[in-house]
């Protein structure tokens, strides 16, 4: 598989290997943010992360933010889910090169034809135009974050 062009200090490729083994881990019920409720004490069922996360393997990429221009939605480690066989929608994340540019990271402003930072420091937004070449990679499905390591 030919990996696209990823800037450096935005965004890390990480590669996709099956080996025919699927890991399930124990689904505990949903955690309420607030108060605990007593009734939710039992195993519900089992989630696989893999059938969860990579339900199409061929169109599926997973990255590793390395650049600071989506935090705070996005912090340097974190991986990303992308999906190449979703159309982006209004407000989605995007793994996109505008001109034949790197790919990088940017909130979708279809209203407006634009995209942009979600980090404050950058004000750029970068509208875009009929002239542009606009290669869009995929669509931001998930996030994990690491909490705490080991």
């Amino acid at each position: 598989m030919v990996m696209p062009n990823f800037h450096d200090n935005e965004l890390i490729p990480l590669g996709i290997e099956r080996d025919g083994n699927v890991y399930f881990v124990q689904h505990h019920g949903d955690i309420a943010a607030g108060f605990p409720s007593p009734a939710e004490d039992f195993i519900q069922d089992r989630i696989s992360l893999d059938a969860h996360y990579l339900a199409k393997v061929e169109s599926t990429f997973i990255n590793r933010i390395a650049g600071d221009s989506m935090f705070p939605d996005y912090e340097i480690g974190d991986l990303i889910i992308v999906r190449s066989d979703l159309e982006p929608r209004h407000e989605d994340d995007i793994v996109v090169a505008i001109n034949g540019s790197a790919y990088t990271l940017k909130r979708y402003d279809l209203k407006n034809n634009q995209l942009r930072s979600v980090n404050p420091i950058y004000k750029n937004i970068i509208q875009l135009s009929e002239n542009d070449t606009v290669l869009i990679l995929g669509v931001v499905t998930s996030l994990i974050r690491e909490k705490r390591s080991g």
